[in-house]
């Protein structure tokens, strides 16, 4: 990384030291400048101080007087007293009114001086904008990407184009019964169709969230359900749940819920057989960076302020596994062998590029192949956004095994698709 100019220091500080502190994250004065203005905004909401100054208020108290003829008539003492206790309640508001400011002063300096040591702009303000959500974000808890935003809001759209349609068809088909067992399960109970998502290494809940934000009114009968193995992501998810619900930004607390589980336990996926009619959707973005990569290739906020354990495998999960995965990929392995459990309709992986995509590709098709007889399985590549055209440079496919794969969007690749289908 090039090191900043000092003039550009010097500018900085002559608009406001608070900019100066910040150049060592923002690299330049106008994502310094956002900043800035975001930090601002968010300490005068923690401070609780508002642009104007507070105003005194005195509501003349009824007073008895000897002049009874004429209430509207105050006695000298009166006045002087009444004088007396306005004087005062505007000493005591300017007073509050200059520890506020000290406070948010004080609060201002301590984040942008956070913030130029690298903390990452979500813990520093406690949140990020995800779809129409606000995703709180703490430390210890992955922060929701922009990109996982992209997959996860494209997904919705594939999956709600779906049930619409296969709703159409099911009431087309009055003689068929609606509790046929098929891989794709419409359900219905007085009209409302049912779907069940999983999302497993679920963190701050962003991705099971988002669904059901955008599936819900679409799908009454939707059931989201996520796992993650660290106790503070799950009580974070559930936080998130709770906040969004308050705000008017979700429908409701039911239908949705969280809990601790590390995914490689046996009795775990013992326990999720049962589960197998009732997942329709699987979604996981799950540790994916070589222990390698993380301490070469991240940046440096990442390396220093997020947790290693949601962008790392353990070694104790590749131990068992490593003769034929690669560390990065053991988690796909182990999510391959949950979907073979299930055999939901959807599946969709994070992974951290295309060469990743196109081994867990390679890894999806080897598992499919004499498992699913008489179901066809679609495989498809999707980059960070996957709604927007290619680039002339990007190619539209890859083959992978002899097999042409689409590949679906803009930018780096981003999620592994799956769909099963009769």
């Amino acid at each position: 990384m090039p090191r900043l100019p000092p003039s550009l220091f010097r500018r900085a500080h002559n608009i406001s030291p608070h900019l100066a502190a910040l150049l060592p994250a923002c690299r330049d004065l106008a994502s310094a400048r956002n900043e800035l203005r975001w930090i601002r905004e968010h300490v005068a909401r923690v401070v609780g101080l508002s642009d104007s100054q507070p105003q005194s208020r005195f509501q003349s108290r009824n007073r008895s007087s000897s002049s009874s003829d004429n209430p509207r008539r105050v006695s000298a003492s009166s006045s002087a007293s009444a004088s007396a206790e306005v004087s005062v309640s505007r000493k005591k508001a300017t007073e509050t009114g200059a520890a506020k400011r000290n406070k948010q002063n004080a609060l201002l300096r301590t984040l942008c001086r956070r913030r130029g040591a690298g903390v990452p702009l979500q813990y520093i303000l406690g949140s990020q904008p995800f779809g129409d959500l606000d995703i709180r974000c703490r430390p210890g808890v992955l922060i929701p990407r922009p990109e996982t935003e992209a997959w996860a809001a494209w997904l919705a759209r594939v999956v709600g184009d779906d049930v619409a349609l296969r709703r159409r068809a099911e009431r087309g088909r009055s003689s068929i019964s609606t509790t046929t067992t098929t891989p794709w399960r419409v359900k219905q109970d007085a009209d409302e169709t049912r779907l069940g998502v999983l999302d497993l290494c679920s963190g701050s809940g962003c991705i099971a969230l988002l669904l059901d934000s955008l599936l819900r009114r679409g799908v009454p009968g939707l059931r989201v359900t996520g796992f993650d193995v660290e106790p503070r992501a799950v009580a974070l998810a559930r936080e998130n749940l709770e906040y969004n619900v308050r705000r008017g930004l979700l429908r409701g607390l039911d239908g949705v819920e969280f809990g601790t589980a590390d995914i490689f336990a046996e009795d775990w996926l013992d326990g999720l057989r049962g589960r197998a009619n009732d997942v329709d959707v699987l979604v996981s973005n799950p540790p994916y960076i070589s222990a390698r990569g993380f301490d070469r290739d991240t940046g440096r906020s990442v390396r220093n302020f997020e947790p290693r354990l949601a962008l790392v495998p353990l070694p104790s999960t590749r131990s068992s596994r490593a003769a034929h995965v690669w560390p990065e990929d053991v988690f796909y392995d182990r999510l391959l062998e949950i979907a073979a459990v299930l055999r939901p309709r959807f599946a969709v992986f994070e992974v951290g590029g295309l060469a990743q995509a196109l081994r867990v590709v390679q890894m999806a098709r080897s598992r499919c192949e004499g498992i699913d007889v008489g179901v066809e399985v679609d495989v498809e590549i999707w980059r960070d956004w996957p709604d927007m055209r290619p680039r002339e440079d990007e190619p539209e496919s890859v083959e992978v095994g002899g097999m042409d794969v689409l590949v679906r969007g803009s930018g780096h690749g981003r999620a592994v698709f799956i769909r099963r289908s009769c």
